[in-house]
Parts: structure tokens; sequence; C-alpha cells
């Protein structure tokens, strides 16, 4: 299983430079740089879609949810642990939440979370993934 989960026993990635990681990713999606994004995914990411083409595609497909993304805005963060699927030792994360108006949707209707570990250069994106309101109300952050 992969997730996020709060933890205070372990320190999170440096905010500063998991904020940078974080939101190059995202300038990278709004200008529709799938390729430079699919880079940023890593090695691990790319030889399990196949290659870096299905990996492209993998990640169109993801954003065929909501949309890409047209702007961001940083709307809230967290702090929690990195659960890998393969046994690895949980790790401690950053995650980062963005707003804005995408392919599809208003500002408002989707969110995009980037999670971020310590790595390489103090900061490595594992993970990212569209987040989507279908009912209720929106946290207070997010409005």
């Amino acid at each position: 299983m992969i997730g996020c989960r709060p933890n205070t026993s372990v320190s999170a990635p440096d905010r500063t430079k998991a904020l940078q990681v974080s939101d190059a990713f995202m300038s990278d999606l709004v200008a529709d740089h799938i390729d430079v994004v699919t880079d940023k995914m890593g090695p691990k990411f790319i030889a399990a879609a196949g290659g870096k083409p299905q990996a492209e595609e993998k990640i169109r497909e993801l954003l065929n949810y909501c949309g890409r993304p047209l702007e961001s805005e940083l709307r809230h963060e967290e702090t929690g642990v990195w659960t890998y699927v393969d046994g690895r030792s949980p790790a401690p994360l950053r995650m980062f939440v963005y707003s804005g108006k995408t392919t599809q949707n208003p500002k408002g209707v989707c969110f995009f979370a980037v999670r971020v570990v310590a790595g390489k250069n103090g900061a490595e994106l594992i993970n990212f993934g569209p987040l989507k309101l279908t009912s209720g109300e929106l946290p207070e952050w997010a409005r």
C-alpha cells in the first residue's frame, strides 16, 4: 500500500528545497512539458511504466481526470510519511496542494497534490496526483 500518514517522529524534507522541486514540477505541468515532468518523476517511474513514451502517456491519462492545469497556486501543505510498496523504510514527506483552472474545470474544482521526500539534492519528487471535488464542501484552506 502507498500513502501518506501524519507522523511527528521523523523530520520532513527541508521545506525550501521541497517547495522548489514541487513548484518546478507544477510549472512544467502548466507549460505542458510532459516530457520534462516525466523526467522529474525519476527512473523507477519510467521503468515501471515500460519506458519514457509509456510514462508520458500514463501522465496524460492521469491528467484526463481533471484536465491539465493552466495555472497553479499553492493552497495547502502537510508533512507525513511516505510508505513504499516495495517494503523499504517509510520516508519523511512534504505534500503540497495546488489549485488552479484546468483545461476542463474552473479554479476550485481540481487540486494537484505533489509529494516530495528527502533525496538527491535534498528533495525528490515521489508522487503526484489530481484531486477533484465530487461532493460536499471544500476545506477552509481550499476556498
